[in-house]
């Protein structure tokens, strides 16, 4: 007889676990980053909706005992403060938190949505495939969780080790046969291996012993028991430079079973070696190899304009007075650069702001920092990461739409930030906003700081995931693969074929002539954001039947309407139109199974 717990006839209740990027926590201000401002958003006082905000990774001493420490005990706390970091050491105590949250307050049929930025998504992300895999235990045994945590690191580590072992085995194939058929034939990183060790399988059927006889369970739509699962995990930029995980887990885990609906949004212009994104299209191949079919998971994963904090926030708006009048604005991009429509129209130009030279000085010994908290949150300015924020927000709701008993409360705090955002003047602050650079002198970070981003740039022995998704018929298509050397010197984060990009990269690629970010497929010496067709669009369906003038538009298009299913996708609001990212080219495949 089926002992799963069955929901009882009220609202279910929303249980909403918020993890902060690294080094990041709340200030009050526009500086906080979009996980402190989508919690600031939704409804705290409901009775049915329970909030939990975990600060990034760094900004506390989990071992501390006391808030009011001694001068010892300050520099102890600040020196473990920095190693965490810059190592991720205290990884596993914030997904234990959070997981320990779950366990207080979930109760059948809750709804669990789970936000990340950062090393913060990254923790979400774990905490969301760990809750699927091993089960959320019972109130009561909070001892356990450890135990819980060791049982799927030990079931994660073998599957890595098997994917090792078979993309090992499968190294020196014929390079005439092309890897990327769909028939699983040859192995590429991502995809589950071919066969299971006896250390993975004795460590998944442990997991399964100890789900069955500790963690509760739910329903599914089939009558069926399973573990709990996340109902949606949002989440900006994903990194994963987690010392403690980058010594063991060098291979992407499987997708499946993250979460019902996943939404990632992607920083298209971060080039730091240690800020590479953790792709769900780097793992999503696993997913048609294990388990379900990844078509029954909703995932999108979008790329946007902007740095690491362009994205996920964390930037306060640089105010400077305009150049006709002492008027505070927020710092645009340079107004010498030419703002032309895709139409060859020229648009209204946003207000031209400037700074003193002691404030381009000051801006550039130091790292830019809110002073104080904001006065009216409410009415502040807006910036780049403000577009990523309204979006994931949108996919919230859109998905809350399909099921109205999973809807999230939202409080009066979100009316007036859609409406800034809807406001073609004020939304211009955002467009046009300040486009942050961590290695560049001047562009938010301080002096020191980028010379030591700088140095790691051109370390040799610090792995990174990279593309080889070359175009030419005679080259092996080899996917995602670890790579020391050459160093990253700064290269921009490899784009794989048929990624979805956001509009605002679109409308900041017509309207910006210098915006020529150095993405690739993989290929170093190809930018694919260069040149007079660099926001090219095409807009028709692709068919056998095409025209020679549409066929030559649509080799010359970075950009295609997204579609799914072959038939094309337009939004309601265009402000968050998508596109697909060359996929017409031989290696489309790479996109994985998701949309």
């Amino acid at each position: 007889m089926p002992h799963a717990e069955t929901a009882d006839s009220t609202e279910p209740k929303k249980l909403i676990l918020c993890f902060d990027g690294t080094g990041n926590t709340f200030s009050g201000s526009n500086a906080d980053t979009n996980v402190v401002k989508i919690l600031r958003k939704m409804d705290r006082n409901h009775p049915n909706q329970y909030h939990y905000y975990q600060t990034g990774i760094g900004t506390y001493d989990i071992n501390e005992k006391s808030v009011n420490k001694t001068f010892v005990g300050e520099i102890g706390s600040s020196i473990s403060k920095t190693v965490d970091q810059g190592f991720g050491t205290t990884f596993d105590a914030h997904v234990i938190a959070g997981y320990r949250f779950l366990m207080r307050y979930y109760e059948p049929g809750a709804k669990i949505y789970v936000f990340g930025f950062s090393r913060g998504a990254f923790t979400a992300k774990f905490l969301a495939r760990m809750l699927n895999k091993v089960g959320l235990l019972c109130k009561g045994n909070e001892e356990m969780v450890p135990f819980a945590f060791r049982l799927y690191q030990r079931h994660l580590q073998g599957e890595i080790r098997d994917s090792e072992t078979a993309q090992c085995s499968h190294g020196h194939e014929d390079d005439g046969d092309a890897p990327h058929s769909h028939t699983g034939e040859i192995r590429l990183p991502g995809q589950a291996p071919a066969d299971v060790s006896d250390e993975t399988r004795e460590a998944s059927n442990e997991i399964d012993a100890f789900s069955q006889t500790f963690c509760r369970k739910e329903t599914n739509s089939d009558g069926e028991e399973e573990n709990i699962k996340v109902f949606f995990l949002g989440i900006w930029d994903c990194v994963a430079s987690v010392a403690v995980l980058e010594r063991k887990a060098r291979m992407p885990v499987p997708v499946t079973g993250t979460a019902h609906h996943v939404r990632h949004a992607v920083a298209v212009d971060e080039r730091r070696v240690k800020f590479k994104p953790a792709l769900l299209a780097q793992d999503i191949r696993a997913a048609v190899h294990n388990h379900k079919p990844a078509a029954e998971e909703d995932i999108k994963e979008v790329w946007f304009p902007g740095n690491h904090g362009d994205v996920g926030g964390g930037w306060p708006v640089v105010v400077a007075e305009q150049a006709d009048s002492k008027k505070k604005q927020p710092l645009l991009c340079s107004s010498e650069q030419s703002l032309i429509e895709e139409n060859g129209s020229a648009q209204s130009k946003p207000p031209v702001v400037k700074l003193s030279l002691w404030g381009r000085f000051k801006n550039a010994i130091k790292t830019w920092k809110a002073d104080k908290a904001s006065t009216d949150l409410n009415n502040d300015w807006l910036q780049m990461s403000d577009i990523p924020l309204e979006w994931m927000i949108r996919e919230v709701k859109k998905c809350g739409a399909k099921d109205p008993s999973a809807q999230v409360h939202w409080c009066h705090s979100l009316e007036p930030f859609e409406d800034m955002m809807k406001d073609p003047q004020r939304r211009m602050e955002a467009t046009h906003g300040f486009m942050h650079d961590t290695l560049a002198f001047g562009y938010g970070t301080a002096f020191f700081k980028v010379l030591m981003w700088k140095f790691m740039e051109w370390l040799p022995f610090l792995t990174r995931w990279e593309l080889d998704d070359a175009t030419s018929d005679n080259v092996k298509l080899l996917g995602w693969k670890p790579v020391t050397f050459p160093p990253n010197m700064g290269s921009y984060r490899d784009i794989p074929r048929g990624a979805v990009l956001h509009r605002s990269l679109l409308d900041r690629l017509q309207t910006f002539s210098n915006y020529e970010p150095g993405n690739n497929h993989g290929d170093r010496t190809n930018d694919c954001f260069k040149g007079r067709n660099k926001a090219l669009v095409y807009t028709g369906k692709i068919t056998d039947n095409l025209t020679p003038e549409q066929a030559e538009r649509l080799k010359e298009s970075h950009f295609r309407v997204h579609s799914e299913g072959g038939n094309l996708v337009w939004e309601e609001d265009e402000r968050h139109q998508t596109y697909d990212f060359n996929p017409h080219f031989k290696g489309a495949e790479n996109r994985g199974h998701f949309h």
